[in-house]
């Protein structure tokens, strides 16, 4: 699965409605069903449970997507009660009800939008199926903090739920001096800061005058993470390109949580060359990685400047398997 596929669509969240979540394809249209927990499939199974699609809400086994979730589950069977907690959250329900204690206040299991827009309750209420409880899929994991995306791709549907935090921090790397100079020879200086900052991570094999290339595995090509290039004569006044877009190929391999985080160095870079626009840039990337975007056309293939706050032109071209960052005009 390639990144630049990863835009939410109305025929997705259709098909999501009928198509029951599970790990297993449906006979009658072929579709292959894949639930993630940050990029690691779920393993449903005939004793845990697979998940269902019920009056339009996808319902999951509550053990197993909790604790692939690292929360703990209890089960109190004289009352039906179950218990779902980690260190700062506690959901408590009873099998049928429609509501739940989350940290003691009263809320319900399963909300929609109206045609008003306003957020109603719906009467969908936890449930035992085959010995095992069953609530819908969003309610464990928004009440913790996480988001639920959707995306289909050929004949599979990816549900991708992550957990925490809506942004991830960013460990401090150093900086660059200054801010970029735009001026007509501005560039020298500008790429000489950034091959400093990459430091020893700085392949010189690829880099240049007019081109940083930071590779701290070492190797070539393939194994940078991350490059600048701010050159005359481009369509942009400098390009930052993020390689690596995650695949789920990489699931499960020894690079698989490099491949699946931004290159720490990369919001240096942008408040270098854009001190006036980079940290909501650099939160919409984030979110691009880590599968929080709704809709990418919002944000890929067209000037943000706008969205961002920046005074130059900022756009996002999703390339194969990287993403392009363009920065102003080139003019």
């Amino acid at each position: 699965m390639k990144r630049q596929a990863k835009i939410l669509t109305l025929v997705a969240l259709l098909v999501i409605l009928i198509i029951p979540i599970a790990t297993y394809a449906s006979s009658a249209l072929g579709q292959q069903t894949t639930v993630l927990v940050d990029g690691k499939p779920v393993q449903f199974n005939k004793d845990l449970g697979y998940p269902i699609v019920e009056n339009g809400r996808t319902l999951v086994p509550v053990r197993i997507i909790s604790e692939d979730m690292g929360y703990e589950v209890k089960w109190d069977n004289p009352t039906q009660k179950v218990t779902i907690s980690d260190a700062n959250t506690k959901i408590e329900f009873k099998i049928g009800d429609s509501t739940a204690l989350i940290n003691g206040k009263r809320v319900p299991i399963d909300t929609r939008e109206d045609a008003n827009g306003k957020v109603v309750q719906v009467d969908t209420k936890a449930r035992l199926i085959n010995s095992r409880t069953y609530v819908p899929i969003r309610f464990i994991t928004e009440n913790f903090g996480g988001t639920v995306d959707w995306k289909i791709q050929g004949k599979t549907l990816y549900v991708y739920i992550v957990r925490g935090e809506s942004s991830t921090p960013t460990p401090s790397v150093g900086s660059i001096p200054g801010t970029a100079d735009y001026s007509p020879n501005g560039y020298v200086e500008n790429v000489k800061k950034v091959s400093e900052f990459f430091g020893t991570a700085l392949n010189k094999n690829y880099s240049s005058n007019t081109m940083a290339y930071f590779d701290p595995i070492g190797g070539g090509m393939d194994t940078g993470f991350l490059y600048v290039v701010d050159r005359p004569g481009e369509d942009c006044d400098v390009l930052v390109v993020v390689k690596n877009w995650y695949f789920d190929s990489d699931a499960g391999t020894p690079m698989e949580k490099e491949l699946k985080t931004i290159p720490v160095m990369t919001k240096e870079i942008l408040r270098f060359y854009l001190p006036d626009g980079y940290e909501k840039l650099y939160k919409i990337i984030d979110d691009g990685y880590n599968w929080r975007w709704d809709d990418a056309s919002k944000y890929v293939n067209k000037d943000i400047s706008n969205l961002i706050g920046s005074s130059k032109q900022v756009e996002l071209v999703d390339s194969t398997g990287a993403l392009h960052i363009k920065i102003g005009t080139g003019k």
